[in-house]
């Protein structure tokens, strides 16, 4: 199993941010399965929340939306 620790937008039951938080996510495309991009960071402003966050692009083409996300083994 091929994981990577990255950093979301963490939100709550409304959609609303309200902070980062750390994952490990299974590092492959949740719509074909194939092999995901490299995560860099990127600085991100959002509700009064400023920090940074991962992003990447798929090699596939296709969009991994965070909440799309595998999340494998314990968050922090």
């Amino acid at each position: 199993m091929n994981a990577k620790k990255v950093t979301i937008p963490a939100r709550d039951s409304n959609g609303f941010m309200i902070g980062f938080k750390e994952v490990n996510a299974l590092w492959e495309c949740p719509t074909c399965g194939g092999k995901m991009g490299n995560p860099q960071f990127m600085q991100h402003a959002e509700d009064g929340f400023f920090g940074s966050i991962h992003i990447w692009v798929n090699p596939c083409g296709h969009v991994a939306h965070y909440k799309n996300l595998q999340i494998v083994g314990d968050e922090e």
